[in-house]
């Protein structure tokens, strides 16, 4: 089981988490559907522990990328996924992509 939601050039999206610093590691995995208008987009997934930028990767089309994230003393846990054109383009390719997140556990 997993969530999913629309990005495009108006929409990104996120997720909090508010762990109340009772956890030790968030794992999960982040990707793009399949049924994508465009598979040209990336979506970069943005993580935030307490407001501060922990990692950052770009997911291509075709592709997913399992998270593992140190949550010792964190109380709450940001997950942003932002639509992006791919490398080298300057412009905003039009369409829109289903992010996906699946497999997320709490330890």
């Amino acid at each position: 089981m997993g969530i999913g939601t629309k990005l495009d050039w108006q929409n990104d999206d996120e997720i909090e988490l508010r762990l109340a610093n009772k956890f030790q590691k968030v794992t999960f995995t982040a990707g793009q559907a399949n049924d994508a208008k465009s598979s040209d987009l990336i979506m970069r997934v943005a993580i935030f522990a307490d407001s501060k930028e922990i990692e950052t990767v770009d997911v291509p089309f075709n592709d997913a990328h399992a998270f593992e994230v140190k949550a010792a003393n964190v109380n709450a846990l940001k997950i942003e996924l932002i639509p992006r054109p791919p490398e080298g383009k300057d412009s905003y390719i039009l369409g829109s992509i289903t992010a996906v997140m699946f497999d997320m556990r709490l330890e």
